[in-house]
């Protein structure tokens, strides 16, 4: 341990300091006979004594209440902060949070797949041509919009339980600092206001805060085995690979659509490659010609063209899951249904209940913060507290 971080040795150090000036203060009163000094010494004497006490009670709750979280929660944590951080926040609240998070981002990453899914096939001749375009699940786009917002609605609620975590960490580290330097300013009667509310703020974040969280933990652990059942449940059916994607993927696919040369694609990429390997030799000249060139234009042309037709009774199963009156039933159930019953419930009760663990420990702190201020002999008309409790 540092010696930065032993609150005892800080608070005795604060009490000597206001105790050296205070003497000091006695000495000049005597030596120059000035009665109001004098005075003065005697009242801050007795503030100093009130504030030993105080700084007595300070110490004393703070150094009971690690053994009374330990008690309470039945945790092995070192002092309450860390208690209240791994026990709850980080450890249920977060933990149950990242949970919900990662089967939505699942069932959106296959609901994506199936949403994004279109087929397109035409013909052209001439001044003719004809197609045919069809996304199945396009219908399920709404549902894909609702699970994004019902994701970052569950980081949001996991960031905060996180931020909580950090601010616990916080108070608990500037307590060992700001708990002596509230002793010290509350000795004297130009800062005895702050002091006191210095002390308070103390108090009040680094034990009462953590002891509300705890207690936010006791009432968020009734409706947890019920927000981990339903989200359990969130499981949407795997979408499969589009039909033909290992034909469309394949590197001969590549190769003919992108042809051999770098920058250069499609028929011209392969004329320049057939012109320059074999163009040289007698007899192939036409090879080079403008002739050549047809023949490439026209084998690309057949193929971009007929492919699509020729594979569609490949991908008719696929349309026809999702368009006829047999197949939507299939794709709800698959779907729509686990995000509908399981997946935005989840997300609702998670919400409610994150929102409410943050908002019982605001409330009990800043309540008994102005009471402690008003205990301590500080000002309890706080800027925006009064309209905040």
């Amino acid at each position: 341990m540092a010696w930065y971080d032993n609150i005892y040795v800080w608070t005795g150090f604060a009490v000597l300091t206001a105790s050296a000036f205070i003497g000091l203060a006695y000495m000049l009163s005597k030596m120059f006979d000035l009665p109001m000094l004098e005075a003065w010494v005697k009242i801050e004497l007795n503030e100093l004594a009130a504030g030993m006490i105080i700084a007595v009670f300070c110490i004393a709750l703070v150094a009971t209440a690690d053994g009374a979280a330990r008690f309470l929660s039945g945790s092995d944590a070192a002092n309450i902060v860390d208690s209240a951080r791994s026990d709850f926040l980080m450890g249920k609240l977060y933990a149950d949070g990242q949970t919900i998070y990662l089967k939505l981002v699942s069932a959106y990453f296959e609901l994506a797949k199936v949403t994004s899914y279109s087929y397109s096939a035409g013909l052209t001749y001439g001044m003719v041509s004809a197609g045919y375009s069809s996304s199945p699940a396009a219908g399920l786009s709404p549902l894909q919009s609702e699970l994004g917002q019902g994701i970052d609605a569950v980081s949001n609620f996991m960031l905060l339980a996180a931020s909580q975590s950090a601010f616990l960490l916080f108070f608990g580290n500037a307590a060992v600092i700001m708990l002596p330097l509230g002793i010290f300013l509350r000795s004297f009667s130009l800062t005895r206001k702050l002091g006191a509310l210095v002390l308070a703020a103390v108090i009040a974040t680094s034990v009462i805060y953590p002891a509300s969280v705890l207690l936010a933990g006791e009432i968020y652990g009734g409706f947890r085995s019920g927000l981990q059942d339903t989200a359990q449940k969130i499981h949407v059916t795997e979408a499969p690979d589009p039909p033909l994607v290992g034909v469309v993927c394949s590197d001969i696919m590549k190769v003919f659509v992108s042809s051999p040369l770098p920058l250069v694609g499609g028929e011209l990429g392969w004329f320049l490659s057939f012109c320059l390997t074999i163009g040289w030799i007698p007899g192939l000249q036409f090879f080079c010609s403008q002739g050549w060139y047809v023949i490439l234009e026209t084998v690309f042309f057949t193929v971009n063209s007929l492919f699509p037709i020729i594979t569609y009774p490949l991908v008719l199963g696929m349309v026809v899951a999702f368009e006829s009156s047999n197949g939507w039933p299939s794709a709800l159930s698959g779907y729509y249904a686990p995000l509908y019953n399981f997946g935005m419930p989840a997300v609702a009760e998670y919400s409610v209940l994150s929102l409410v663990s943050f908002l019982i420990p605001v409330i009990i702190t800043v309540s008994l913060l102005k009471n402690l201020t008003i205990m301590f002999g500080g000002e309890p008309q706080l800027y925006g507290l009064s309209k905040l409790v």
